[in-house]
């Protein structure tokens, strides 16, 4: 999960006062809230009104321009939380080995966390449209900000001598479509754990990339 457009709460510019930032995250929290109880098409500014206990739809348009910038905004500020807590415990290792692992391990715990949230990033993706027509966002964009981040691990791991020589884009691929399968598994009634997750994912993983004899 990358962000490359927008900002957070975090961010905001200083001329932004403090009461001003505080009611576009109560805005975007009650955004996420409806797209993941009732769907992307239910998320109207008057539900997330309701939801959020403002008065009127009026202080939602004060602070985002259409529903399109709200949504935008759901992506950045939920991708941005995301990226931070993976980042931490990626950069806190030292091999390619650690940090591939350590990545898979915090991407599926944060997910097992926040179910909410990733399913308001899918409720958007899938549903979102463009002057077009056409997905604005789609899953092709969730792909490719994984393998943004995969790849240059694989390469790493691959010129320490960690992992044996394989095409570092089909296996971020495949990375990515095992951990896809382990969130479903995951969801499903009586599905695996996290723990499970983690587990049965890095095993297959490091399987798959460890130096052969």
């Amino acid at each position: 999960m990358r962000v490359t457009s927008g900002g957070s709460g975090q961010d905001a510019p200083p001329s932004r006062s403090l009461a001003a930032t505080a009611r576009r995250a109560q805005i975007v929290a009650a955004t996420i809230e409806v797209i993941a109880e009732e769907g992307y098409a239910r998320a109207t500014f008057s539900r997330i009104a309701q939801q959020a206990g403002l008065s009127s739809t009026r202080l939602i348009s004060y602070h985002f321009g259409s529903r399109d910038e709200l949504m935008e905004q759901v992506l950045v500020e939920v991708g941005t939380g995301a990226q931070r807590a993976i980042g931490e415990q990626v950069a806190a290792e030292t091999t390619a080995t650690g940090r591939l692992h350590a990545r898979i391990e915090a991407q599926l715990r944060w997910i097992a966390a926040y179910p909410g949230q990733v399913r308001a990033l899918y409720e958007i993706s899938m549903n979102a449209r463009d002057d077009e027509g056409g997905l604005r966002y789609g899953p092709e964009a969730s792909a490719e900000a994984n393998l943004t981040e995969l790849e240059p691990i694989l390469t790493a791991g691959q010129q320490s001598g960690e992992f044996r020589e394989f095409d570092v884009r089909l296996m971020g691929l495949t990375i990515k479509s095992g951990i896809d399968a382990a969130i479903a598994r995951m969801f499903q009634p009586a599905g695996l754990t996290v723990d499970e997750c983690v587990r049965e994912i890095t095993t297959w993983v490091g399987l798959a990339t460890r130096r052969l004899p």
